[in-house]
């Protein structure tokens, strides 16, 4: 019952308790699953169903939501790759971004290239969905310059009497996208997870409210073609001696 997610009722508790007894081990086991199991059961805050769908798009969009829920005004956009002209892969794009993302991707200096990195793997159960990432430059830390014992010019805001000193936020305050090997401008999932599929993804991503990408080098750090999210069809092979059959 335990591995198949099945939680025991009352009636199997009498039942432990006439064959058992008060102090045998499966009514002390059934007693700890009644108390871990519904505290387990709402543990994680990325609810999946418990019939993971079978098409890899939906898939990919409950794992690309995942992976952005870290930013709630992160939007999830599923475009096609034909909708840019000189794509070769015709398969779809699930991407995410941010307002945030998009105003981190416009202060990227157009001298220092993007970054497409990847494929990373996210786990939904037992299944299996490769991501990959767009990463731009740091930016630099703000460092303030003053002496903060310094009081020999204290001002006192208006309208709060009493109160001496000034409160006010850092200039520049990093955001969840800035991480310590870039800033994460964009997140995406493809049906291939081919480098034309990413292609085709940078330039919807310039199409669809990133305009500067246009004037700023990527470069795409994809070693080999990872394995596919979808599965494909593929005929056998054939070996030498097979060839020879037919041929005579």
């Amino acid at each position: 019952m335990e591995d198949n997610g099945v939680m025991p009722d009352s009636e199997m508790e009498q039942m432990l308790l006439n064959i058992f007894g008060r102090r045998g081990i499966p009514l002390r086991k059934f007693w700890r699953m009644m108390y871990w199991m519904p505290k387990f059961k709402n543990l994680s805050p990325w609810y999946l169903p418990d019939q993971l769908p079978n098409d890899t798009l939906d898939l990919a969009k409950l794992a690309i939501q995942r992976i952005t829920s870290v930013d709630p005004d992160t939007k999830i956009s599923v475009w096609q790759t034909e909708e840019i002209e000189a794509s070769l892969d015709k398969t779809w794009i699930v991407s995410a971004q941010s307002r945030a993302q998009q105003v981190l991707l416009m202060e990227q200096p157009p001298d220092d290239p993007l970054t497409v990195k990847g494929p990373f793997i996210v786990y939904l159960k037992d299944q299996v969905v490769t991501y990959f990432l767009l990463l731009g430059k740091i930016r630099p830390e703000y460092k303030d310059d003053r002496d903060i014992d310094d009081v020999s010019n204290i001002k006192k805001p208006p309208g709060i009497p009493g109160f001496i000193g000034n409160t006010t936020l850092p200039t520049v305050k990093s955001t969840v996208h800035e991480q310590d090997d870039g800033t994460i401008v964009s997140v995406c999932a493809t049906g291939t997870s081919s480098r034309d599929s990413l292609l085709s993804w940078i330039r919807l991503l310039e199409q669809y409210g990133n305009p500067v990408l246009a004037d700023i080098p990527v470069i795409f750090t994809l070693s080999a073609p990872p394995t596919d999210i979808t599965v494909q069809e593929t005929q056998p092979a054939i070996h030498d001696s097979e060839k020879e059959i037919k041929s005579c």
